[in-house]
């Protein structure tokens, strides 16, 4: 009995981790292959007077596209997420205060399981030849 109930918990444990590291990598690779295109489809050149400035990101449009991308591809994985989005200034990566900022923070958390819990950061930059 005693044997039953160890294996028990042994296989347990095993089908745990296994599906949890599966489920981890699935997470890192959707969040580590996030495409540059969301990030450049939110990249505006003009003012709101349509004057031509540095280029900034949008705001808005950009957290859309990053929770809209976010929402399709880790439902499969975990059922709750927190991603978050810090503008800094490339500069100095100090924190942006204006709607003109040129680099972007995406940090990603989730809790897999018991055992595993996913968090990770990406820094996103415009850079412009000049």
């Amino acid at each position: 009995m005693e044997n039953l109930i160890f294996f028990t918990l042994v296989a347990s444990l095993f089908i745990n981790f296994t599906f949890g590291a599966m489920k981890l990598s699935g997470v890192n690779r959707t969040f580590l292959s996030m495409y540059k295109g969301i990030l450049e489809s939110s990249v505006a050149y003009v003012d709101k007077d349509g004057y031509p400035i540095k280029p900034y990101f949008l705001q808005d449009t950009l957290e859309d596209y990053v929770t809209n991308y976010l929402d399709k591809n880790l439902t499969r994985y975990v059922t709750h997420y927190e991603a978050s989005i810090y503008y800094f200034n490339k500069e100095d990566e100090t924190i942006c205060t204006s709607e003109y900022c040129q680099a972007v923070k995406i940090s990603l958390e989730c809790d897999i399981n018991y055992f595993f819990h996913y968090s990770k950061a990406r820094n996103f930059y415009i850079n412009t030849k000049q």
